[in-house]
């Protein structure tokens, strides 16, 4: 089927000849291109080819490469694209200026009205006007350069809704805060800047104005760039042109400080009037307002025996009577010199507004009154007139109570200072002399200081006065405590030298609501220095104190450190027998290593308790039988075990050729080798090794010189730390080591330990390589008693209250103790101690009895028939009644068995003084806890008489 075309190829026929008919009719040249990226060419007329210097259409085409964008300079394409875009969304079309390329490669700056439409087949377009307006541009860029000379914004704008700019000088830019081109795409409307309000009502000022001039004027705001309101004040003239446009010449100022000015003169103004109407209504104020400029008073209220004015007097004539009032003719002479009516006004010009008076001052029937007389000046915004509003107080009840405290204040301190923290300022309320080192009488408060601080201070005086006269710490300190004091050293000037006074001061709140602090000072540099007199005799006797106490608390601080070591072995061991239930073997295992490890820590807290000692700083070597197999069989228990935890491989290795037993302090050397191999394990990373090593280098006839080597391939210690690493509280790196914890005693009490059994202890290391520690200890051979005796002779240190052969004996001949039937009182307040004498008494066939403090222990015994208990067992430290009070009751009691029952202290409290206070008491026997169980059934059956051995 054909398809008949001729009536649309006829439309297209019509269109194009309209189309020529207009361009031809159009002045200027005129193109269009297609809505899409880059303008397709649509069409050119002959008068735009000729504007472009081009022969043809198709030459124009092909040098543009279809696109009308090319034709356009690459640095307005932007400026076109956003203000062509932004035009035709709000009306239809555009106007807007830029250059075109000709075909030579120069250029012209058109002026291009642009609409949007469709083609013949109804596909979007833009149409354009394009005048060439070359020589008008160049000569603008003449006029702008000329404007930009011009201090302030000249621009040209039509006389259009949006006052659109045409062109304008830097300034305006500069005022608004965008560039050009940033301007250009809001469109180049003043509009866009203009404050909304003003805008509304700018047009219909405009025009009022036009009525009787070309001339305009107009104050209105502007919004710039980064938000802020700026007013200006702008003039502009209407001109029109050839053209028949009619176009605003302007030129503006910014006034926005004179208007925040303006704005501020009337708050103020206003603000005073509502304070004038408030004190109005005060009896206590006498007041008034007076027009300096026209020289009349407004206003004025007062009481009748103070009046120095009246309404309509002038200003010249009340500041005359005010004057005439003070008692005082010089300080009356400085009121009218002060308040003189051309001076005031001067004064309000340079930004002087306000006066305040203090004096003594007649009233009209002769009587006196202390004044305190204040005068604010204000411009009424609207007449512009200068005003005076003054107000009078009575003060007189006031400055009768300041001259008191003065008077008071003279007897103890040199300056009283009022602060007002909130506003930084400060009043001297009294001083003695106005001295160089005293504040100003007022003032900001801190800047003061400084001063003081900066003339009259040393360097650490200087920065307690300030850190302690600062606001916050003021608020902090007075928060809590009310009030605070501080002394420190001051430099007076004393003629062409300085003497150094010692200063206390005193900080107090006066008004907490108000923030106003009190703050005195007072020389107490004699106090000091007698008191500094006194320190001094005191200064030898504290000495000798401290020098007494030096060893006992360097003792427990070291024992504080050594405690930690067994007490890890028995957690340790004791969450493994925990987890071993039903494993026997595993059980005993573990309760062999905490009776070890206990035995250690108590041995640790025996020294502790060996106070009189402690004093006189001499510590005390035993002298007993070290099993050498058991003693490094206990150590290892303990170090195992901390390896185990860290993951690190420790080994021990010992010479064949070592006896079986040594004479020696078992448990200093068990505390010296168990700290340095604590050590080694603690500074040697997962996966590290550490080693003990034990053999004889030396050997004599009754004795070998041991030498124990612990190694490691730990952390290492440095070879400037190795000169001081044996002095107490010692650590190589707190940054580095501080998950390692310690407080730097252990090897400083193992270095001492060693050196008294005459022993030598050294240190050999290599950062991050490891450590080795060597300690020479000289043991002898164990032997008979007469070895003992003759070694003590020979000067060794003995002290066991028990040897340690004793004890084996004691062990090894352990009787097996029958109680049955017997009755016993256990008395003890904590239940976990109860429950374990209960099981261990029993155990032997005790039958017993509990009470939980002295006061049940009496009302049992006394409830019981005579001989009923054979013994009781008394805590000490209970509540209710203590050990001590509830023995010496039941001895006084009246029946036979009170005296005769043995009553055994069963106690932590173990110093001699404590023992001596159990047997005062009337107690047969103190055992000290932990007891050991063979112990206390030993010393129950020695005091029942010796019952209680099984046959």
């Amino acid at each position: 089927m054909k398809i008949d075309n001729s009536s649309g190829n006829v439309a297209k026929s019509i269109m194009k000849q309209r189309q020529e008919i207009l361009n031809d009719s159009v002045a200027g040249g005129m193109m269009g291109g297609y809505i899409a990226e880059g303008f397709p060419f649509y069409f050119i007329n002959k008068r735009m080819l000729e504007y472009l210097g081009y022969e043809s259409e198709e030459e124009f085409v092909k040098d543009i490469d279809g696109l009308i964008s090319n034709c356009i300079h690459p640095d307005d394409r932007g400026i076109v694209d956003k203000a062509a875009d932004l035009q035709i969304k709000e009306k239809g079309e555009y106007v807007v200026e830029y250059r075109m390329k000709k075909k030579d490669g120069s250029y012209i700056w058109v002026h291009d009205l642009g609409r949007k439409m469709e083609d013949e087949e109804g596909r979007p377009v833009i149409t354009s006007a394009c005048m060439d307006i070359t020589k008008r541009h160049k000569i603008q860029e003449e006029a702008e350069r000329l404007w930009n000379t011009i201090p302030g914004a000249v621009f040209r704008c039509r006389f259009d809704e949006d006052f659109s700019v045409l062109n304008a000088n830097d300034g305006l830019f500069e005022f608004l805060g965008y560039t050009r081109e940033e301007f250009a795409a809001m469109g180049n409307k003043m509009s866009s800047v203009i404050y909304p309000d003003d805008l509304e009502t700018m047009t219909d000022k405009l025009l009022q104005q036009l009525k009787h001039s070309s001339n305009i004027y107009n104050e209105n705001r502007l919004i710039c760039k980064d938000g802020t309101v700026k007013w200006i004040f702008i003039k502009g003239q209407l001109v029109t042109e050839s053209d028949g446009q009619q176009y605003f010449y302007c030129v503006f100022v910014d006034i926005t400080e004179s208007k925040e000015m303006q704005e501020r003169t009337k708050e103020l103004y206003e603000k005073e009037l509502a304070y004038f109407s408030e004190t109005s209504s005060s009896k206590e104020c006498i007041q008034g307002r007076i027009n300096v400029t026209r020289n009349r008073v407004e206003n004025y209220m007062f009481a009748s025996q103070a009046s120095v004015a009246r309404v309509g007097d002038a200003y010249d004539q009340v500041v005359f009577n005010l004057a005439e009032a003070a008692v005082d003719r010089e300080y009356g002479k400085k009121i009218a010199a002060t308040l003189k009516r051309q001076k005031v006004l001067e004064d309000y010009a340079r930004g002087e507004t306000s006066y305040r008076f203090e004096f003594l001052r007649r009233r009209n029937d002769g009587s006196l009154f202390w004044s305190n007389t204040n005068l604010r000046t204000y411009m009424n915004p609207e007449t512009k007139d200068i005003i005076v509003f003054f107000y009078t107080f009575d003060i007189t009840e006031q400055k009768v109570q300041l001259k008191l405290l003065e008077q008071l204040s003279d007897l103890d301190y040199d300056v009283i200072t009022e602060v007002d923290i909130v506003n930084d300022v400060h009043r001297l309320v009294t001083y003695k002399g106005q001295g160089p080192n005293t504040l100003p009488y007022s003032g900001k408060f801190q800047a003061a200081i400084r001063v003081v601080a900066d003339n009259f201070m040393d360097e650490e005086n200087y920065a307690e006065y300030l850190a302690k006269l600062d606001f916050d710490y003021m608020k902090e300190r007075l928060e809590k405590e009310g009030s605070y004091t501080f002394i420190l050293e001051m430099q007076g000037r004393d003629g062409s030298s300085y003497i150094k006074n010692i200063k206390k001061f005193q900080v107090f709140y006066i008004d907490e609501d108000l923030g106003r602090v009190g703050v005195t000072r007072t020389d107490v540099t004699d106090v000091v220095h007698k008191e500094q007199k006194q320190n001094e005799a005191l200064a030898a006797a504290l000495l000798a104190a401290q020098q007494a106490s030096t060893a006992k608390s360097e003792f427990l601080s070291r024992m504080s450190h050594e405690i930690r070591t067994p007490m890890n072995a028995i957690l340790g061991m004791s969450t493994i027998a925990e987890q071993s239930v039903g494993d026997d073997e595993q059980v005993t295992d573990c309760i062999a290593k905490i009776k070890a490890s206990s035995e250690f820590l108590l041995s640790l807290i025996n020294d502790i308790l060996d106070m009189s000692r402690i004093e006189s700083g001499k510590m005390l070597l035993k002298y007993e039988p070290i099993h050498l197999k058991e003693f490094l069989e206990g150590i290892n228990d303990i170090c195992s075990a901390q390896a185990a935890t860290k993951n690190v491989d420790y080994r021990w290795e010992i010479s064949s050729d070592l006896e079986e037993r040594y004479l020696g302090d078992a448990i200093k050397l068990k505390q010296v080798l168990v700290n340095v191999l604590s050590n080694a394990i603690k500074f040697t990373d997962e996966g590290g090794h550490v080693l003990l090593n034990v053999s004889s280098v030396e050997k004599s006839e009754d004795a070998d010189r041991l030498r124990f080597v612990v190694s490691d391939t730990g952390r290492g210690i440095s070879e400037e730390f190795l000169s001081r690493i044996f002095e107490p509280f010692s650590q190589e790196s707190t940054g580095n080591n501080s998950s390692y914890g310690g407080s730097g005693l252990g090897l400083a009490i193992s270095k001492n330990i060693v050196d008294m059994m005459g022993g030598k202890m050294s240190v050999r290391s290599k950062k991050d390589t490891g450590s080795e520690f060597t300690i020479d200890i000289r043991l002898e051979f164990a032997g008979d008693e007469k070895r003992i005796r003759d070694d003590k002779k020979a000067g060794v240190d003995v002290f066991s209250t028990r040897t340690m052969q004793s004890r084996m004996q004691v062990s090894s001949t352990e009787e097996d103790y029958d109680f049955t039937g017997r009755r016993l009182l256990l008395v003890d307040d904590n239940e976990l101690n109860t429950e374990v004498a209960r099981a261990l008494l029993e155990s032997k066939g005790f039958l017993v009895d509990a009470a939980g403090n002295g006061f049940e222990a009496i009302e049992k015994f006394r409830e019981s028939r005579e001989g009923y208990y054979q013994a009781i067992l008394m805590d000490i430290r209970m509540p209710v009644m203590d050990g001590h009070e509830a023995t010496m009751k039941i001895r006084k009691m009246d029946r036979k068995d009170a005296l005769k029952v043995p009553i055994i202290a069963m106690t932590a409290n173990a110093f001699e003084s404590d023992i001596e206070k159990s047997k005062t008491a009337g107690m047969d026997a103190h055992l000290a806890k932990p007891i050991g169980p063979e112990e206390m059934y030993k010393t129950l059956s020695e005091l029942m008489g010796g019952k209680g051995r099984a046959e």
